[in-house]
């Protein structure tokens, strides 16, 4: 049977003292103590669940507002569509950037490509090329002597 809503307040709410307290820096056999957990594990739990819900409700609410943000893009790209295809070119730049904007918020935005391993590369031959030129001028070998 489902906790009625006295023991799910008072869960929540307990919950809410425990997180506020940990973010404050509490440590976990404290919590225990003053909140009335069973033990140092069940409150460390209790924990983590609230900031799971807490890390849920936002990913919920981020996900809301990319659909009203889509909708919204497509209420503007339909106000400019007809005149884009009848050659209007500031109306076909405004649907163009419309598209570009959804897709940035859809996730279907082509990924940049960086090639890490061509980075480190680049960076090893920057490091030769300095201490080839170190070399060159007199720096110390291995051994610590000059040339």
């Amino acid at each position: 049977m489902p906790a009625s809503k006295a023991v799910q307040a008072a869960t929540s709410e307990r919950r809410r003292k425990a997180v506020s307290m940990r973010l404050a820096g509490v440590d976990w056999q404290t919590i225990t103590e003053q909140l009335g957990y069973r033990d140092r594990n069940t409150a460390c739990k209790d924990v983590r669940r609230a900031l799971a819900a807490a890390r849920k409700a936002e990913a919920e609410e981020v996900e809301a507002l990319k659909a009203m943000t889509v909708l919204r893009y497509d209420r503007l790209q339909a106000a400019f569509w007809s005149k884009a295809l009848k050659g209007d070119a500031k109306a076909a730049e405004v649907v163009i950037k419309i598209i570009a904007g959804r897709s940035r918020i859809e996730g279907t935005e082509a990924p940049v490509r960086m090639n890490v391993d061509a980075q480190r590369l680049g960076d090893e031959i920057m490091a030769l090329i300095h201490s080839e030129a170190g070399d060159a001028e007199g720096a110390p070998d291995d051994d610590g002597r000059g040339h």
